[in-house]
């Protein structure tokens, strides 16, 4: 799962420097650089590098990092979403408009709780590979061909294991030990990212 994630990830990246300049015809950016600006509340920092590919297409790829409490479990780590968008208004060339954008989901986490539950004072610990993905439905503003402001929402899915480290299974540490929240199974993506493009 994670070797598939980081040759996806790197096929990405490697198309993004691939695409030729001259490739389509377009006026205005083709390259967006920007964060979500609403990610912060909950602990989370999320950038994005974007690429029109044609007319209608682009490419992303997504990274961040969390820090986050969430019923006692302490979570941090990372993760990388790339992801395709289409853009099918007419008069609109890519990245702007409305898109649909697929998308895929790599993330690892640090896990980290209190004293157990058999009243051994001691720290649990362990870790959270996830792999998944969903579907981004959303509108992408360019303002006067410099600043983007870009609004999306979708459902995602993330499938993974808690893997608890030896010393905290012999304090009595489960896998129900930890709480991981909405960064396993089924969740709702959304987002409002500022940023400039070129």
């Amino acid at each position: 799962m994670k070797k598939l994630a980081k040759l996806f990830t790197l096929l990405l990246v490697a198309a993004c420097f691939a695409a030729p300049q001259s490739s389509f015809a377009q006026d205005g950016p083709k390259n967006v650089i920007k964060t979500n600006i609403l990610s912060p509340i909950v602990g989370s920092y999320n950038f994005f590098y974007e690429r029109a590919l044609a007319k209608n297409t682009s490419i992303q790829l997504g990274g961040g990092f969390t820090s986050i409490d969430i019923s006692g479990t302490k979570l941090s780590g990372f993760r990388v979403t790339p992801e395709f968008r289409y853009y099918p208004s007419k008069g609109k060339d890519a990245p702007k408009g409305f898109f649909v954008g697929p998308f895929l989901n790599y993330q690892s986490l640090n896990l980290t709780v209190g004293a157990s539950a058999t009243g051994v004072s001691a720290e649990g610990k362990a870790t959270l590979n996830t792999f998944g993905g969903g579907l981004a439905l959303g509108w992408q503003w360019l303002f006067g061909d410099v600043v983007a402001l870009d609004l999306f929402f979708g459902p995602s899915f993330n499938s993974g294991t808690v893997n608890v480290e030896a010393s905290a299974t012999a304090n009595g540490f489960t896998e129900d030990s930890f709480s991981t929240g909405a960064f396993s199974g089924f969740g709702f993506r959304f987002g409002l990212s500022l940023g400039v493009a070129f």
